[in-house]
């Protein structure tokens, strides 16, 4: 009883610090529970795992993906076939090495744990899925303890949302063709393809990136070209970027148009 108690004092005290800081979300019991303790379905019974938790060694977040195996047998009489896999995070991705099971065999569930871009410790969790339905067959559990990775912050030391840039300013000299290049590297576990709010894109430029779709962790150019124009620019102007993850206020290129004395 007094447990019970202490978690109903835990919880009311976690929602009022979030409504005060605005971000209150009620979840409901049911959904909260349906992932803790989910209802199994019949053939839970039928499909034996070696093991359903694996606690990881330590990682960083520089560190490559590693996968993990958990063998799991048929030893029911009928044959069963794995639906779908479903996992808590983007981070965990999981595949089955087969999708049919006679009675007697046997076969491997690979979870591929991603920890770039997921610092912390945290429980990860694969629903297992032999039936029609919201009901799992099995839960796979995976925890991991993942350190921050290299500091970034001396080569790259402008970030916006998803990216990391070397500078957050261009300029260009009024009257005269140019181009302009600067370079990012993308922070996101997914690939980024980094855009402008084309209605805002100032006269006379244009832009793009190269390649157009960067990899998770791998660098990308962004390619500003400048054509003036008849009508007069203003000096500072702004390119507003998208797909950053943040919102346009925090997601902009400073561009200066530098008039030149003859």
């Amino acid at each position: 009883m007094r447990t019970r108690r202490f978690a109903v004092v835990v919880c009311l005290f976690f929602a009022t610090f979030l409504c005060s800081q605005g971000q209150m979300r009620i979840l409901p019991k049911e959904k909260i529970e349906s992932v803790n303790n989910p209802r199994m379905s019949p053939d839970t019974a039928f499909l034996r795992f070696d093991r359903i938790s694996i606690a990881a060694d330590p990682m960083n977040e520089d560190d490559a993906p590693e996968s993990f195996i958990y063998p799991f047998s048929n030893v029911g009489s009928d044959t069963l076939e794995i639906k779908r896999l479903v996992s808590t995070c983007s981070c965990a991705t999981a595949r089955c090495s087969r999708r049919t099971v006679a009675p007697g065999e046997s076969g491997e569930i690979i979870v591929r744990y991603n920890p770039e871009g997921h610092p912390g410790r945290f429980e990860r969790k694969v629903f297992v899925y032999t039936q029609e339905g919201n009901d799992p067959s099995a839960v796979l559990r995976l925890s991991v303890n993942v350190s921050s990775g290299a500091d970034l912050s001396t080569e790259w030391p402008v970030q916006i949302g998803n990216i990391r840039l070397r500078r957050d300013s261009i300029s260009f000299e009024s009257g005269r063709k140019s181009v302009e290049r600067m370079r990012f590297i993308n922070l996101d576990v997914r690939s980024i393809d980094l855009e402008c709010e084309e209605m805002f894109l100032p006269e006379g430029m244009t832009f793009r990136t190269e390649p157009q779709v960067v990899a998770p962790g791998k660098e990308g150019e962004i390619v500003i070209s400048y054509t003036p124009s008849g009508d007069r620019m203003r000096e500072e102007m702004k390119i507003i970027l998208k797909n950053t993850g943040v919102p346009p206020s925090i997601s902009s290129i400073k561009v200066t148009i530098k008039t030149v004395n003859k």
